[in-house]
């Protein structure tokens, strides 16, 4: 069986909406308002990183409707072409913009995707950027504790709209790198593999390169909840600001 190397969320587009069906964006939506909104004035931007399919966006824009999405894969955004949000197709480690925005924030992980120190810096430092002076940047990162449960039962598979799949987990605890490979089969016959990599940073690791771009904790939560996160959370949510308006780095 020959298999095709498709690019990073090129084909799973296609199958991304079955396979996070049992996501409730309109709840997570719900969960970044009431941690940000005290924080942001009436009528604020937002640029969310990372928007995928911008099915959260499309959440969001009913609480705030200035809402920019970005996602590097052009697939992943035509296959939220129903959101009527303006989309921006950009790598969130170059970002293309002039103006400044009152919140910037990443979900779904998607910051486990950069798998280097220096492309955490490189986010981080274009965030500092374009945050308005009192701006707010928030985002989410998935923790070792999460790659193991993930990895105990690491095979699914299913098939939708023609298309049959199956996703294999593991988490390599030496490397700290969390691969999700996809196995799929077209409609036509064709056969691709997608392979997903994450870095699992330790906790402590987000704190240090904030601090080094300019940029510091308000909070880190529990993800889904008002406790505070730690090391042992499968999940955490960082609340950030900059230092101030002339931090040098």
């Amino acid at each position: 069986m020959q298999y095709k190397e498709s690019k990073i969320y090129s084909k799973l587009s296609l199958i991304y909406s079955h396979i996070m069906q049992k996501i409730n964006y309109r709840t997570w939506a719900e969960y970044i308002y009431s941690i940000v909104n005290e924080y942001l004035p009436k009528k604020p931007s937002i640029l969310e990183l990372a928007a995928g399919n911008c099915k959260l966006a499309k959440y969001l824009s009913e609480f705030y409707p200035q809402v920019t999405a970005t996602d590097i894969s052009p697939n992943m955004l035509k296959a939220g072409s129903n959101v009527l949000v303006k989309k921006v197709c950009c790598d969130m480690t170059r970002l293309p913009f002039k103006n400044k925005f009152d919140l910037i924030f990443c979900a779904f992980d998607s910051v486990n995707y950069l798998t280097s120190r220096k492309k955490i810096i490189d986010l981080f430092r274009e965030t500092y950027c374009l945050l308005s002076e009192n701006g707010i940047f928030t985002f989410d990162v998935s923790l070792e504790k999460n790659s193991i449960i993930h990895t105990k039962q690491p095979v699914r598979s299913g098939i939708y709209k023609g298309i049959r799949f199956k996703q294999e987990s593991e988490y390599d605890k030496i490397s700290r790198v969390h691969k999700n490979m996809f196995k799929m089969k077209m409609s036509n016959g064709e056969i691709y593999t997608e392979l997903h990599k994450q870095k699992i940073f330790p906790f402590e690791t987000y704190f240090e390169l904030l601090e080094l771009t300019g940029l510091y904790t308000v909070d880190c939560l529990n993800a889904f909840t008002f406790d505070e996160g730690n090391s042992a959370s499968e999940r955490v949510q960082f609340i950030v600001k900059k230092v101030n308006h002339n931090a040098y780095f």
